[in-house]
């Protein structure tokens, strides 16, 4: 009777009475990260003996924020595209991660996803601006949810009609607004700009902006005045490329490896320009001016996102 009696209550709770094992009913992380291997392209989840990952290929976590309501989607069509794993111990990263996984603990329980279902990708910019230095850090935040899943272990089948992964940081670019030192240049007559490494700040003024004569002006930005912040990265990792002013002048697509990583363009705020005469050593003849540019309130945007500078100091540009 005791025995017919416990295999009422086993049935009755939805527990497996088999050997003490574990019936895993759905996928629970709690609020942990998503975490990606330095290694390789997996994303993964890891909570006490779970761990579940996610290996589908990177560009769908592009650095650029997804129209509203229009994620980037993905069609599951490999079983190895989504994993769910228990261990026999508590798990961490490396075991995914490393190139020889470590031999403790083991797996006890796998889950595979069946093709048909979809990943959901949603794009959000983020920026933040220093308000001592004006540097702005850009993140990339990619919120992933599974859509019409099912995953199997070959004995049992959970499906999910909305799960959410989590969320995964891609990208902390960091546009510096840090020119030490820099002479600005000229791409030509209206165009100028300070370099630092891979990173520019460019000024595009309607011609005549410059004038030969002292006096201070204030030029409003618009689609004829702009700024323009760019930054530039590397491809191929430990490469050293020459971001020469031609790419930054030119605006088009940079050649391999140089990668066009950021850009921002201001069309909203105001420059003010002070000009000022230069004298020969007698001081009797202007044989140039120097024309300080000052910002103010520059709004800088991309897509929908945007960040404001209430002043900057550009520099002072030299003509004859």
């Amino acid at each position: 009777m005791k025995k017919v009696f416990s295999a009422f209550v086993c049935l009755f709770l939805l527990n497996s009475c088999d050997d003490g094992d574990i019936v895993v009913e759905t996928f629970d992380f709690g609020s942990v990260a998503v975490q990606k291997c330095t290694n390789n392209d997996i994303l993964l989840k890891t909570s006490d003996n779970q761990l579940m990952l996610l290996n589908i290929s990177p560009s769908f976590f592009k650095n650029e924020e997804t129209p509203l309501n229009t994620p980037r989607v993905y069609t599951i069509l490999n079983p190895t595209d989504i994993i769910y794993r228990t261990y026999s111990g508590s798990v961490t990263s490396s075991s995914i991660c490393s190139i020889i996984p470590p031999s403790s603990p083991s797996v006890v329980d796998e889950f595979n996803v069946k093709p048909g279902g979809t990943v959901a990708i949603t794009t959000t910019m983020i920026p933040t601006v220093d308000p001592t230095s004006l540097s702005t850090r850009i993140s990339y935040s990619h919120l992933i949810k599974f859509k019409n899943t099912q995953f199997s272990n070959n004995t049992s089948t959970l499906s999910f009609p909305d799960y959410l992964f989590g969320t995964y940081t891609s990208a902390n670019n960091t546009l510096s607004f840090s020119f030490p030192g820099a002479v600005p240049q000229n791409c030509s007559d209206n165009k100028i700009y300070l370099k630092n490494g891979g990173q520019f700040l460019l000024v595009d003024l309607p011609t005549g902006s410059y004038p030969s004569q002292a006096g201070t002006q204030t030029i409003n930005l618009e689609d004829t005045a702009k700024v323009i912040y760019r930054m530039y990265s590397s491809s191929v990792t430990g490469s050293n490329p020459d971001y020469s002013a031609v790419v930054a002048c030119a605006g088009s697509a940079p050649v391999t490896p140089i990668v066009l990583s950021e850009e921002w363009i201001a069309s909203q705020g105001s420059i003010t320009i002070v000009t000022t005469e230069i004298f020969d050593p007698t001081n009797t003849t202007v044989i140039g001016y120097k024309h300080n540019l000052t910002f103010q309130n520059i709004v800088y945007q991309k897509g929908t996102q945007s960040f404001t500078h209430p002043q900057y100091t550009f520099g002072d540009y030299i003509t004859n």
